[in-house]
């Protein structure tokens, strides 16, 4: 098989912290010399399951050879909490891919890959260095407005004692504010966020409702580090249901490694 080469982003603060591995994959990557290839991961898409088996597993190659935990996320705020103490470490190690109906991951498990697919959506990953806890968010609008990051905060705080003032957080590429109209957001979008309206058109900025939401729980602001990358803007590099109407997915990946 000729070498591959994956497209991966990283937040800046998460690689000062070398227990940590993570990766926001872009959607294509290329073998040697000419061929490229989706590296779609979303199995409700048009790709065949073997395609996107495959393009699992290069992320698998690409990170690690643990075990992956994905979602089947249906934009609502369950959040699966996942407690080494009281997890079955078998069950994911024998499948290496386990996935819970959900929107929100966290865990204190080492070695364990948890994985949010958005293609507009922000991947909210959050990590606390002083308990070691990682997080991972899908938020897309309709978790804006159910402020699924707030709960995901709140979580942290209830199941493992976390600190948000200790809290780094990462979001992903994602529908930027010159892309987000809501021709009908008076029936959409609750008016206690209407503040977020661009001024003058029908458009939502929802990097600042993210930043916002994380800060009302105790994020400091430094703490957190928005890629700032519009998908619609940037087809080429990741997937966008409102500049391609695409069921396909891009993975945000992260874990902790012992």
């Amino acid at each position: 098989m000729p070498d591959i080469e994956i497209e991966c982003y990283e937040f800046e603060h998460f690689k000062s912290h070398p227990h940590i591995v993570h990766g926001i994959f872009a959607k294509a990557g290329k073998t040697r010399p000419e061929n490229s290839y989706s590296l779609n991961t979303e199995m409700n898409s048009s790709d065949k399951l073997s395609v996107i088996a495959d393009n699992r597993r290069k992320i698998e190659k690409k990170l690690g050879t643990k075990p992956f935990v994905f979602l089947d996320q249906v934009h609502k705020c369950e959040i699966k909490v996942l407690k080494k103490d009281e997890t079955d470490l078998s069950k994911i190690f024998q499948s290496n891919i386990e996935t819970y109906t959900a929107d929100g991951i966290i865990t204190d498990m080492k070695d364990v890959f948890i994985v949010i697919q958005v293609a507009d959506c922000q991947a909210v990953m959050l990590y606390d260095p002083e308990k070691k806890v990682i997080a991972n968010i899908h938020s897309g609008w309709k978790g804006s407005v159910l402020n699924i990051i707030g709960k995901c905060v709140d979580k942290m705080i209830l199941n493992f004692g976390c600190q948000p003032e200790n809290i780094l957080a990462g979001i992903s590429a994602s529908l930027g504010p010159c892309c987000s109209e809501f021709i009908n957001y008076k029936d959409e979008i609750p008016e206690n966020l209407w503040k977020y309206k661009i001024t003058g058109k029908d458009y939502f900025d929802f990097w600042e409702i993210s930043c916002d939401q994380l800060m009302e729980k105790g994020v400091k602001k430094e703490r957190i580090e928005n890629m700032g990358i519009c998908t619609k803007c940037n087809t080429d590099t990741f997937y966008s249901f409102r500049g391609e109407k695409t069921f396909k997915r891009i993975a945000c990946v992260i874990c902790m490694q012992e």
